[in-house]
């Protein structure tokens, strides 16, 4: 992976250590990024659940 590729991975919102890690158990550029839009995907989800509960939590009390 060149400089250009490690560049845009940090734009993406990763860190350098993980660009490292994942770099070296062989994902590419693209495999990055493609996973870590799905990481942010479920942490979307997760929060939306979060938010729902705590409605039907304040609801039922």
């Amino acid at each position: 992976m060149n400089k250009q590729d490690k560049d845009e991975l940090l734009n993406e919102g990763l860190s350098t250590k993980e660009i490292e890690e994942l770099t070296q158990k062989g994902f590419t550029k693209e495999e990055i990024i493609q996973s870590h839009q799905y990481d942010n995907e479920i942490k979307k989800g997760s929060t939306f659940i979060a938010w729902i509960v705590d409605l039907i939590t304040w609801l039922i009390s």
